[in-house]
């Protein structure tokens, strides 16, 4: 494997210290990004590390933000990480593998159905969804929040985007999508799990669940409903101008349901531990909450006014991000950080280091949703990146925000929560993207407030 070397004397990036094979997966199992912030501190904007005898460079710092957003799509490609995922989710391609020309194509063809509009067109099917949910919670029981918010927002994910909740397909789907990410991204597991009969039902069924979905919208075109995403797409060309190939609509929607799966319910399991570990902004939040359901519809003008909640939503996002690094392979070469990339240099660009530099961020280590009313926070292009930068920005992200917040909202006001006191602080694992793993939950204490029937039936423009 090419590996980026120093342009003058032909030495290779410094290397953090680690086991033989193992190399840093220890120090990356918890805490990897706080792991890089320190690798940065140390080595600088570039240095290397191995995962189970797979050496990466990795490019961290205000500079390498910028070049992955102005230069990624140019240097980078995608394709040699992601290509495996798509076939295992009955796809010769998905978005996220595609690169150039191509992806940009797919890109603004799926724009819509990504879109926080064509989430915001919802709000009262998900907030009945989560109410649903809660209501099951018994007082004194224990919820475990990210296997809790799996579902929770998978299923939701799939009523909106798909018209489909996931329903009982959810196991297999997490079997599918969890044992291709270990197998093909992350390279940590072997091949031969993509043979065993449990991995092999599992997506058999998921793909058959996906072709009857496909089914559907083919005889129940939307007449009397609002186009979804793959409406959009049925209606769409490819690149070619030819109909988009069958097997790329059945990627769509199995990618459908796994756009959240681990993203927004990670983030939405450190957002509710967040708000429960600070008192004080809970009661904040829990006004804003209860104006916003007292008030007449869920529309644009009601969010706005939802400064707490919303800056708490950015501060979780800062200092727990959805993909802390991008993983890519050099498919040009290039010069960076004084170093020599060489094609085939398998890169992870830790765009995210930037949210705990106090530069950008002043006392980074301090969860502070407050810190962007205050004048002096500084703001600078290319800082704020949990949705990675460039070409494949998560084309999601406002939908993430929103769907978090709504989520959050109507479980605050639904249910009182605290921390379970005898585990109250939440870790951060690193696979197969930062979560606080499955055991960690917080306790249902009983009921809270009502959802007011009129703002669950209004429609919304």
């Amino acid at each position: 494997m090419a590996q980026a070397q120093l342009m003058t004397s032909g030495a290779l990036p410094p290397h953090a210290n680690g086991l033989p094979f193992l190399g840093n997966a220890l120090q990356m199992r918890v805490d990897p990004l706080g792991y890089f912030v320190r690798l940065y501190h140390q080595h600088g904007s570039v240095f290397r590390i191995t995962l189970l005898g797979q050496t990466y460079t990795v490019m961290a710092g205000i500079e390498a933000n910028r070049f992955l957003a102005r230069e990624g799509d140019t240097y980078f490609s995608s394709e040699n990480l992601f290509g495996g995922l798509a076939g295992e989710l009955g796809s010769s391609k998905i978005m996220v593998a595609m690169d150039g020309p191509t992806h940009r194509y797919h890109r603004k063809l799926q724009q819509r159905g990504f879109s926080r509009g064509a989430f915001m067109a919802r709000i009262p099917d998900v907030i009945r969804m989560t109410a649903d949910a809660a209501r099951a919670w018994k007082p004194g029981e224990l919820v475990p929040l990210f296997p809790t918010f799996q579902r929770m927002i998978t299923d939701q994910l799939g009523a909106v985007m798909l018209n489909f909740p996931i329903g009982e397909r959810f196991d297999d789907l997490y079997t599918m999508t969890l044992t291709a990410m270990r197998v093909h991204v992350l390279k940590s597991h072997p091949g031969f799990l993509l043979r065993r009969s449990k991995y092999v039902q599992a997506r058999e069924r998921m793909l058959s669940y996906s072709r009857d979905i496909l089914k559907w919208h083919r005889e129940n075109p939307p007449v009397n409903r609002a186009p979804d995403l793959i409406d959009d797409m049925l209606n769409s060309v490819d690149e070619n101008g030819d109909p988009i190939p069958e097997d790329m609509l059945i990627g769509s929607i199995t990618g459908g349901y796994f756009a959240g799966m681990d993203t927004v319910s990670s983030t939405a399991s450190y957002f509710l531990y967040a708000i429960l570990k600070h008192p004080g902004l809970l009661a904040r939040v829990l006004d804003e909450v209860d104006a916003l359901f007292e008030g007449d519809s869920f529309g644009a003008d009601a969010f706005r006014k939802m400064t707490v909640l919303h800056n708490t939503a950015v501060e979780t996002l800062r200092y727990y991000p959805i993909a802390p690094f991008t993983p890519r392979t050099v498919v040009q070469p290039f010069d960076f950080g004084g170093y020599h990339f060489a094609v085939g240099t398998e890169v992870y660009v830790a765009q995210t280091i930037t949210h705990f530099l106090p530069e950008y961020y002043p006392n980074p280590n301090t969860f502070d949703p407050d810190r962007y009313e205050r004048p002096d926070q500084p703001k600078a292009a290319q800082v704020y990146a949990p949705f990675t930068l460039g070409a494949h920005t998560c084309l999601g992200a406002g939908w993430a925000e929103a769907h978090l917040m709504i989520v959050i909202a109507a479980l605050l006001r639904t249910t009182v929560f605290r921390l379970n006191p005898r585990d109250p602080d939440a870790q951060i694992y690193g696979a197969p993207l930062p979560n606080p793993g499955r055991k960690f939950g917080v306790e249902v204490l009983g009921p809270r407030k009502g959802i007011p029937v009129k703002l669950l039936m209004s429609a919304q423009a």
